[in-house]
């Protein structure tokens, strides 16, 4: 299975869960400590996992240098709309959601490597 397929399927995964997650977790809440927190963090993690998944899936060529860039990039505009959310009134600063997010950028920093094209072949390391 090529890389660019599973990036693919990580992408629809991460989209599905965290939209399903967003609409079903306020039926779900006050069941369990741990599954509450995991209901208001997961999509921190979906929405940075899927983001780079579908930029890794749908670039013509990415290399590596690139890729951490872009990583680390869309990880921090997570972690400032996190920020923001403290001096709103309408929204909830959670540290459960900056620690989702640290966790997939660190995830995905380990993980991601650039696809092969058709046109250019991915950098070896």
């Amino acid at each position: 299975m090529s890389r660019r397929l599973i990036y693919l399927i990580i992408f629809i995964i991460s989209f599905i869960l965290g939209l399903w997650i967003k609409l079903q977790r306020q039926d779900l809440f006050g069941m369990h400590g741990g599954l509450d927190i995991f209901l208001s963090s997961s999509p921190s993690f979906f929405y940075v996992t899927g983001l780079v998944s579908g930029y890794v899936t749908f670039a013509n060529t990415v290399q590596s240098k690139k890729l951490t860039g872009r990583i680390i990039g869309l990880s921090c505009g997570a972690l400032l709309w996190e920020v923001h959310q403290y001096f709103l009134s309408a929204m909830y600063f959670d540290w459960n959601d900056v620690a989702a997010t640290l966790l997939a950028l660190l995830l995905l920093l380990q993980r991601y490597k650039p696809v092969d094209t058709p046109l250019r072949p991915a950098e070896k390391q």
